[in-house]
């Protein structure tokens, strides 16, 4: 019987990015954080301003 090597390779593919958005009422209304991470700054900064105008809708706020 041959020798065989047996050789493992551990394959990942990169994690979808999770956005975070810290959501706070006080007495003048809503204020949030929105927190994205990725390499690609455009595509970073589509992220949050997708979520902000949706944050702006639902919570309302100043435009930004």
């Amino acid at each position: 019987m041959e020798n065989q090597e047996l050789k493992i390779i551990h394959l990942y593919d990169k994690q979808p990015k999770d956005i975070s958005v810290k959501l706070e009422k006080n007495t003048k209304g809503y204020n949030w954080e929105i927190s994205y991470a990725g390499e690609d700054i455009e595509a970073v900064l589509f992220k949050i301003r997708e979520a902000n105008k949706k944050l702006q809708e639902e919570y309302g706020g100043e435009k930004q």
